[in-house]
């Protein structure tokens, strides 16, 4: 054993002579990370406590929204109408109750967007009104804690929509806007709802429960839903396996006080529900 001993420190001695060094064990590599699963994930931009409490400017590009989703809801810069996005396209339902095509340089400080791909459908599908809808879907989704994006398209018997309109600072809260909300209504129209359905912990980082936008077939017709009579129509549904949460840059964003909203705020603003309009 001495004489083994001797040769490994001769070995070394003639090793570092030669300018080598000893052999060494490899450093422990670090664990490559995973990256993060975001496949039929429900993308969004900001929190809606941070639109309820005032945050309306800023944010990605209309362009940016379509690289993460072509079917989802949202507003635009200063709440300037409601944002429907079908198909790959945004639509603007202004106040005045015209929709246009928008430019994609255009900004928003809320948006929740996906790519459509169908899990399910529903064949025949009526309600007298957007709460009875709402329950019948509870019956049909069965997964209670993941968001859903929901499409319908079918006949409208009445429909009552709303928009807001573009706001100037100082800006004022949300839920004082909406009180100044324009709506009308329409009988026997065909179109699509868009949709999402997010559980109830989602808290005030979106809208718990659903959230529906309108467009109509002929693109003339659209905004925010409060009620709605579906004749008969056919329900897609998508189920998101994750949720990607894209936080603004903006001092406004910085300087907002989640305390100051609470769900119930939220519930007054997004899923305000009205008395189907008499036909």
């Amino acid at each position: 054993m001495k004489l083994q001993a001797r040769w490994i420190a001769l070995a070394a001695i003639a090793a570092h002579a030669a300018g080598c060094s000893p052999l060494q064990e490899p450093p422990a590599r670090a664990p490559t990370p995973r990256s993060v699963a975001v496949d039929d994930a429900l993308v969004q931009f900001s929190l809606v406590a941070a639109l309820a409490a005032g945050d309306y400017v800023a944010g990605p590009t209309l362009g940016e929204v379509l690289t993460q989703g072509d079917f989802g809801v949202g507003t635009f810069s200063r709440l300037a109408g409601e944002m429907i996005v079908l198909e790959g396209a945004i639509y603007q339902a202004h106040v005045d109750g015209t929709i246009h095509r928008v430019s994609l340089d255009d900004t928003t400080p809320f948006a929740a967007v996906k790519f459509f791909t169908e899990d399910g459908r529903i064949e025949g599908l009526a309600a007298p009104s957007l709460d009875v809808l709402d329950r019948r879907l509870d019956e049909q989704l069965a997964r209670r804690n993941v968001p859903y994006a929901i499409r319908i398209d079918g006949e409208f018997a009445a429909l009552t929509l709303r928009s807001v309109a573009a706001q100037s600072p100082p800006f004022k809260p949300l839920v004082d806007v909406v009180k100044q909300q324009v709506t009308w209504s329409h009988q026997n129209v065909r179109g699509t709802l868009v949709g999402l359905r997010c559980p109830p912990w989602v808290g005030t980082l979106n809208v718990a429960g659903y959230h529906w936008h309108f467009l109509s077939d002929d693109r003339q017709i659209g905004g925010h839903v409060l009620a709605c009579e579906l004749s008969r129509g056919t329900l897609r549904y998508d189920e998101c396996s994750s949720l990607v949460l894209h936080l603004p840059r903006s001092r406004e964003f910085d300087e907002f006080d989640a305390g100051l909203i609470d769900k119930g705020q939220i519930d007054q603003i997004e899923r305000q529900r009205v008395p189907a309009a008499p036909r």
